[in-house]
């Protein structure tokens, strides 16, 4: 008879049964439910838990690694990263469920041999193939946040999928050791966090600089399909010769991801750097440098310090507007254009030049011949952290940080722009550059700098310069901001005589008394006040694409 016995510690009844239940070793060979049969455990431990780490560590460095695919075509905009994080989360969030799902229906190491198959083979085609799909989804899918949402499950969804499928599928098999099932449970997620973790600082920190993206791509391939095929071996009695065919096929796929298809023209030179992908080009007049998908500095082989680029030549005319300058200042390195071009021209100037990437720094000197002379001084940081850190006051501001897709938002906001006043003398001058397409989008990307620009520079003073060769985009220019007290007392016909004398003298490009010319006459529209708590930067980036794969 059964008898109930009222829980005192937990306050609801509970039922006695008699019969002691038995432990796993008494029970002997008596059968258990269904749901909780006893599979040998034919698998070392070890390589269970060899597979949690690296399965863990590759699905990590697809992430990082999918940020630079994306970059030459979509930029690197907070729409990129939200939407690589969240394609990856749910491919990650399915894969785990139908990982469990199918080792329950198909038990044995084939599930695993399967998933880690699949997705080493489709990462094996993005590294192939990954241009033409990206600039195939940049055509259709023009909107800043959903273009880079199916680019990424394009790409990167299959073997996130597959990868994370195979964590339940290794845990159906630790069921074996129903002694240890928790513990084996334990091991497995922590490994697989801390191959997680490997594979983010490894690949951020070291990999994508060392190895570059397309051959880390193909390298995580191939890191797939080798644990693929062990368990490929182990689950399967498989004919030797089958064997040999199915290793041939992913040799195949490796030897295509090691040769891939090139949207981009091929560069000179290419390498990752721990924040962009830097690329030198070059054809028989000029040499360029591409940063991402945005062209950052053009130099003229014949006379590399020429000032070629008409905004650059623009943005030197504010000299005209301080009375003997003493200090100055340039936030934005790139090829070195204005560095050389000061160097030569102004060489009592004491310059500071701050740029965030060393890589572009060392690319100015291998590439675009500058060498910094005694008083040009280059830090290798970010231009507000160094805002914060220097003492210095100048006379001449140069910020040159900006491009259409890749705008530090940080360098946007009304504290950024106070900094920038403090750190300028009385009678200094700011000039700004920011390049826009001239459509709505980066219309009002600019009305939002200039009305926050006017939070700490009243009075500013506009040019709309347009670059030396037509693009696809016809209004497409530079918007060239000047601020600071002369602004405020110059008139247009005193600034056009100065621009003259310098120019006559040589200490100004000749092409600048021309590019006054531009000046823009109509008031700018009301714009949004950006600050470091409300900085909406990216809902103003244009939709237009630059033409990269021309």
């Amino acid at each position: 008879m059964k008898i109930l016995h009222a829980s005192l510690t937990l306050g609801k009844c509970v039922e006695y049964n008699p019969t002691p239940s038995l432990t796993l070793s008494e029970r002997g060979s008596a059968p258990l439910p269904k749901s909780m049969t006893v599979h040998p455990a034919h698998i070392p431990r070890w390589f269970l838990l060899l597979t949690a780490l690296v399965t863990g560590a590759v699905v990590m460095a697809l992430e990082i690694l999918g940020s630079r695919l994306l970059a030459p075509v979509f930029g690197s905009s907070l729409f990129v990263w939200g939407a690589l994080i969240g394609v990856i989360l749910a491919a990650m969030s399915s894969g785990y469920a139908f990982g469990g799902w199918v080792s329950d229906r198909y038990t044995g190491s084939g599930v695993l041999a399967a998933l880690l198959l699949f997705s080493g083979s489709w990462t094996f085609l993005v590294a192939w193939a990954n241009q033409p799909i990206l600039f195939e989804i940049e055509q259709m899918v023009q909107d800043p946040r959903w273009g880079p949402c199916l680019a990424a499950t394009a790409l990167l969804a299959p073997p996130a999928f597959g990868l994370s499928g195979v964590l339940p599928a290794m845990l159906r098999l630790a069921v074996a050791d129903m002694d240890h099932l928790g513990r084996q449970t334990g091991r497995m997620i922590a490994l697989s966090t801390v191959g997680s973790l490997a594979g983010t600082w490894g690949t951020a920190f070291f990999l994508l600089s060392w190895l570059g993206s397309q051959s880390l791509m193909a390298w995580l391939g191939g890191i797939q399909v080798g644990l693929g095929f062990l368990w490929f071996m182990k689950g399967t009695s498989a004919r030797p010769l089958v064997s040999l065919m199915v290793l041939g096929c992913f040799a195949l796929l490796g030897t295509m991801a090691l040769n891939p298809i090139q949207r981009l023209k091929t560069p000179i030179y290419q390498e990752e750097s721990p924040y962009q992908q830097v690329r030198i080009r070059e054809d028989d007049l000029f040499r360029y440098l591409v940063l991402d998908r945005t062209f950052h500095a053009t130099m003229w082989k014949v006379d590399p310090t020429t000032l070629f680029l008409p905004y650059s030549q623009m943005m030197v005319s504010s000299l005209a507007l301080v009375a003997e300058p003493k200090r100055g200042l340039i936030l934005g390195h790139g090829g070195g254009s204005l560095a050389k071009w000061l160097a030569r021209h102004w060489p009592d100037l004491e310059v500071d030049i701050v740029e965030f990437d060393p890589v572009v720094v060392r690319m100015a000197e291998e590439y675009f011949e500058y060498r910094p002379p005694a008083n040009h001084h280059i830090f290798v940081k970010d231009g507000r952290a160094f805002l914060n850190a220097t003492d210095h006051t100048y006379d001449v501001m140069w910020i040159d940080a900006f491009a259409r897709d890749m705008i530090p938002f940080h360098l946007t906001t009304t504290e950024f722009y106070s900094l920038v006043r403090r750190h300028l003398n009385p009678e200094g001058i700011v000039a700004v550059n920011l390049a826009s397409s001239g459509k709505e989008g980066d219309l009002d990307r600019a009305a939002a700098v200039v009305q926050t620009m006017r939070q700490a520079f009243p009075v500013l003073t506009t040019f709309g310069v347009e670059g030396p060769w037509k693009t696809g985009m016809t209004p497409a220019k530079n918007l060239i901001f000047f601020g600071g007290r002369p602004i405020e007392h110059e008139s247009e016909s005193s600034l056009v005589a100065k621009v003259t004398e310098l120019a006559m003298h040589q200490r100004l490009p000749m092409e600048t008394i021309a590019l006054l010319s531009t000046r823009r006459t109509k008031p700018w529209p009301p714009g949004v006040v950006l600050s470091d708590d409300f900085a909406p930067y990216d809902l103003l980036l244009g939709r237009e694409r630059s033409q990269l794969a021309e």
